[in-house]
C-alpha cells in the first residue's frame, strides 16, 4: 500500500514538474516576444528621435517650399508646377521675386545634391522635358562660362559628354539634366530664350 502511495506520489510529482516545465516554456516564449517589440519600439524611437533632431536643426532655416542643404535654401520649379516652365531670363526673375536668385553651384557635394535631386524629380522625361536652368552663362564671351556671382566655371567634368557645343545658335546658357548614370555629368548649353525648361533657386539659410 505504502508503496503504490508512493508511486503515485512519484508520478503527481512528475506530472506537476512536466506541467511546470511547459508553463516556463510559454513564459519564456512569451517574454523572448516582449523583448523582441521591445528592441523593435527602441529602435523605432530612436528613429523618430534622429527625425525630429534633423527636422528642428533644419526648422525656419528656409522658405516655404525651399528645400535644406549645407548652408543653403533650394527651390526647384518643379516641386511646385511641373507644367510650369520658363526662358533663362524669367526663371532669373522669378528666383529674384522668391529673394533668391538662380542657382550657383560650387562644390562637388552640391553638385552631387543637384544631380540626385533632378533624378528623384523628373526619371524618365525625355531630355529636354527635365532641364533646370541654372546660373551659369557665356553671354558675355563665347565658351567663358560665368556664374551670376562673376565666378568663372573651369571645371569641364560636370557637362554631358560633348558639352557645351552651341549647337544652333544662342546656347548661351547652362541647364542641369536628368543623368541617370552620373550625376556629376549633368550639365548642357541651351538657348536662353527656350521656354520648356524648370529652373533652380537658391538662397542662403538662416
Amino acid at each position: 500500500m505504502a508503496e503504490e502511495d508512493a508511486k503515485r506520489a512519484l508520478e503527481t510529482a512528475v506530472k506537476n514538474h512536466t506541467m511546470l516545465k511547459d508553463q516556463l516554456q510559454q513564459k519564456k516564449i512569451i517574454n523572448d516576444g516582449y523583448q523582441k517589440q521591445l528592441e523593435a519600439l527602441r529602435t523605432e524611437r530612436t528613429t523618430l528621435l534622429s527625425n525630429i533632431s534633423a527636422l528642428e536643426s533644419s526648422c525656419g532655416k528656409c522658405p516655404s517650399g525651399f528645400l535644406h542643404f549645407n548652408t543653403s535654401c533650394y527651390f526647384f520649379s518643379y516641386a511646385e508646377s511641373s507644367t510650369v516652365k520658363k526662358n533663362w531670363h524669367d526663371s532669373r526673375t522669378d528666383c529674384i521675386n522668391r529673394g533668391s536668385d538662380l542657382i550657383v553651384i560650387d562644390s562637388p557635394e552640391e553638385q552631387t545634391f543637384v544631380g540626385n535631386s533632378v533624378k528623384k524629380m523628373v526619371q524618365g522625361l525625355n531630355v529636354w522635358q527635365n532641364g533646370f536652368w541654372v546660373g551659369l552663362t557665356d553671354m558675355d564671351t563665347e565658351d567663358h562660362w560665368v556664374w551670376i556671382n562673376n565666378v568663372t566655371e573651369v571645371e569641364p567634368r560636370y557637362w554631358k559628354d560633348g558639352e557645351p557645343n552651341e549647337a544652333g545658335t544662342g546656347e548661351d546658357c547652362a541647364a542641369v539634366l536628368q543623368s541617370p548614370s552620373n550625376p556629376w555629368k549633368s550639365r548642357n548649353d541651351a538657348n536662353c530664350k527656350r521656354r520648356e525648361i524648370y529652373w533652380i533657386c537658391e538662397k542662403v539659410s538662416r
